[in-house]
């Protein structure tokens, strides 16, 4: 068993509030500094607390124009004794959520804003392709991987081959989260069905992944709050306890694995289920980092959640839908809601577990899981 590489949170730490900007992008009107306005206006309308409550503050970057942490606090009127810049990459959002939970549990801040803004859609930001003037890696760019997207397809593809995996089982995971969308008011694609024949008639964007395995690029904000469990019990709204949180660095970033990250995500497994005290069959709703719906094969079966190999007969049936066994991404996800590297993602498993979802909420839902890809592998915990 690996030992836990952050204190133990367990019941100590809580989301207190969270808050978005009022729809998803783009959004040309507004400007990236009243996007996180918008956002922590609503966050601590949410908690009840006001801007003077707020000590600690963590900027998460985004992919779009740069945020730096002093002229945020400046510009939003927040007054920090604590405050950085937390790097961008949605690898990263499960360790920045340890970030904030250790600024409160080691008494660095009472009460902790973590703000993230992205205008990434409207700011024109690509990943990959002619427009990627940084490239993603510029020494593989001559062999056509030109995005991260690229690399996914490739071991997509050596997984397909590997365990006898089709297209057409992938598609399970686009349909499934497209009909959480559709009961989702702010998806993005709300309003767009999506079938399993939709899905293999949609165009390839690097063979095997389609159209409808990538993300959306978009903008929007995402601030939420952070206490401790003594000071949460006195706010607005339920507190949201942090009752597991680990992470492990994987590999380098553009480099290929013999077996899909799964040391890194089963390492991250052990340390998250120790502190929390639960395994697999105890999550009520998973979440993960689904910049590409692959990645949910590989935490599937790095997690502990089914066997190497088998996770693409466990996604089928509606199993991973609202109403299934282990309904996934209830919010439509990056691939269905919005692309804002995994942050409103952790809005939609404080509100899933508050019972604020309406149509789409899970019934019963007492413990929520987020998986993070790798590398970086990351996980968090959280219970109602």
């Amino acid at each position: 068993m690996v030992e836990p590489v952050i204190g133990n949170f367990k019941d100590k730490v809580a989301i207190v509030g969270v808050g978005t900007t009022e729809r998803w992008g783009p959004m040309p009107e507004l400007d990236i500094w009243a996007m996180a306005a918008q956002a922590l206006r609503n966050c601590l309308d949410d908690c009840g607390l006001k801007k003077e409550d707020i000590d600690g503050v963590v900027v998460g970057q985004g992919t779009g124009q740069p945020t730096p942490y002093d002229a945020m606090v400046e510009r939003l009127g927040i007054y920090p004794r604590f405050t950085c810049d937390y790097r961008p990459g949605g690898r990263l959002f499960g360790p920045s959520v340890g970030l904030v939970a250790s600024l409160v549990y080691s008494g660095v801040s009472n009460y902790c804003a973590f703000i993230y803004t992205n205008n990434a859609r409207s700011w024109g930001r690509k990943f990959g392709g002619e427009g990627d003037e940084a490239g993603t890696n510029l020494m593989a760019r001559a062999y056509g991987m030109t995005s991260p997207g690229a690399y996914l397809a490739m071991d997509f593809n050596r997984y397909m081959h590997r365990f006898g995996m089709t297209e057409r089982k992938l598609g399970a995971i686009a349909v499934a989260q497209r009909k959480h969308a559709g009961l989702h008011p702010m998806a993005l694609m709300k309003d767009r069905p999506l079938s399993i024949d939709d899905y293999m008639n949609g165009r390839y964007v690097t063979y095997p992944l389609r159209v409808y395995d990538y993300c959306m690029i978009n903008d929007g904000a995402v601030v939420f709050i952070m206490t401790t469990a003594e000071r949460a019990r006195d706010l607005k709204k339920p507190p949201i306890y942090i009752i597991g949180l680990g992470e492990r660095a994987g590999y380098s970033h553009y480099n290929f694995d013999t077996d899909f990250s799964y040391l890194p995500y089963r390492d991250t497994a052990d340390q998250i289920y120790k502190m929390a005290g639960v395994g697999t069959k105890d999550i009520d709703i998973l979440y993960y980092y689904d910049a590409f719906s692959p990645f949910l094969l590989f935490m599937l079966e790095g997690f502990g959640f089914c066997k190497v190999g088998e996770a693409g007969d466990f996604i089928q049936g509606g199993r991973i839908e609202i109403g299934g066994e282990l309904p996934v991404n209830t919010s439509g996800g990056h691939l269905s809601e919005v692309y804002l590297q995994g942050r409103a993602i952790l809005v939609e498993m404080v509100r899933q577990l508050r019972g604020e979802c309406g149509a789409r909420q899970v019934k019963g839902a007492k413990i929520a899981q987020y998986m993070g890809a790798s590398p970086n592998a990351s996980s968090f915990i959280l219970r109602r």
